[in-house]
């Protein structure tokens, strides 16, 4: 599966690009410049989530299918998440309460106590003003759901992969359903999304795909064309009950479409794009804090905004791209490494009373974030 991975990395690369188009957009209307074509084009980039939420259930069943099962591959997988999603989180997170400590009047809201340890946890809590959980770091709300996708998961895997394709789409599909109940509490609105689903059509079509099912070109340059054509339909700003239909489906298109293509033997991507994608998790974090700084650095420098309104969201996502190359390359990929050594080297140690080395769990592989 690694190869076939070269699609996908290219298409995180594509979503998180679109996603900080769609920020960037936003802040320069804060920041008085006029928006042109591009930059209201920019406003499907929110969509980009729904393609990661795509991916990663697609990534997660597509390296684990196969493998070792049963409570220790389950805790094995878990703590392999944690290791690649919670340092960087942390870090910046932690560097979102130093500036806004340092700066209080970038602050837009109190953060209470629980609000800061719930967003180091990565557990669902609810701000009043916006009627959402946004963390401390507020990008970090996809990364709630996909905390919640991953413990299902980990649980999933203590079964058999039989029992697992039916049981994880039936429980999420279930889920959804009770959100027809409109429930008022936040936790219980987070538990009931239909964004949950993303996921589970990412997994559908991974096992699909390692079953060995194939479609030709052409029907793959189908299932691309009628993604993007979903994309260029569906309303900006859909509610997250509705974003399922009008951004889940499309993405859904859209990634088995190009996952398929690349099977047949079709375009993958360059490597600069994959480049991007592999630095996609930086690019989507760092932008919460790139886009609003380079915007006030291009307002200093920009008074009377004679700079076009779409040349400068486009220098705001080009500034945060080259900004999370760095970052990743310098800190990321560092993190990882060092973390990858001590996963192999807690897997050497012997389990307790068994007197031999544990055998390794299944493991995703590649850069398989899913944000």
């Amino acid at each position: 599966m690694g190869q076939k991975l070269s699609t996908v990395q290219s298409l995180r690369a594509i979503a998180a690009t679109a996603v900080v188009a769609y920020h960037s957009a936003a802040t320069i209307r804060i920041f008085g410049w006029t928006p042109g074509a591009l930059s209201h084009a920019s406003e499907w980039g929110w969509s980009g989530v729904d393609i990661f939420f795509f991916i990663s259930g697609f990534v997660m069943v597509a390296t684990t299918s196969g493998r070792l099962r049963g409570a220790q591959a389950a805790k094995d997988f878990m703590v392999a998440r944690l290791m690649r999603i919670a340092p960087m989180y942390w870090i910046l997170t932690s560097l979102m309460l130093a500036v806004v400590w340092v700066v209080p009047s970038l602050k837009n809201s109190e953060f209470t106590a629980m609000q800061i340890v719930t967003s180091y946890l990565f557990i669902p809590y609810e701000v009043k003003e916006h009627g959402n959980a946004y963390p401390i770091l507020y990008v970090g709300w996809t990364l709630v759901y996909e905390m919640f996708f991953y413990a299902v998961f980990a649980i999933s895997i203590c079964f058999s992969e039989r029992c697992m394709r039916w049981a994880l789409p039936a429980f999420f599909a279930g889920l959804s359903v009770l959100s027809l109940t409109r429930p008022t509490l936040y936790i219980f609105r987070f538990l009931t999304s239909p964004l949950l689903l993303e996921f589970v059509l990412g997994c559908l079509v991974a096992w699909l795909y390692k079953f060995g099912y194939r479609i030709s070109r052409r029907a793959s340059f189908s299932l691309i064309a009628a993604g993007v054509f979903g994309f260029l339909v569906l309303t900006p700003g859909s509610s997250m009950e509705d974003r399922v239909v009008f951004a889940g489906i499309p993405a859904a298109l859209l990634v088995s479409g190009m996952v398929f293509w690349e099977s047949a033997e079709g375009w993958i991507g360059g490597s600069w794009l994959q480049g991007i994608g592999d630095s996609s998790y930086s690019l989507y974090l760092l932008q919460a804090f790139t886009v609003p700084a380079f915007a006030r650095l291009f307002s200093a420098m920009d008074k009377h905004r004679v700079l076009p309104g779409d040349i400068a969201c486009v220098l705001l996502v080009i500034a945060t791209m080259m900004v999370s190359l760095l970052t990743y390359r310098l800190v990321e990929k560092r993190i990882d490494a060092k973390l990858g050594k001590l996963r192999q080297g807690l897997r050497r140690v012997p389990a307790s009373g068994s007197g031999r080395p544990e055998e390794p769990a299944a493991r995703p592989a590649g850069r398989d974030r899913g944000v």
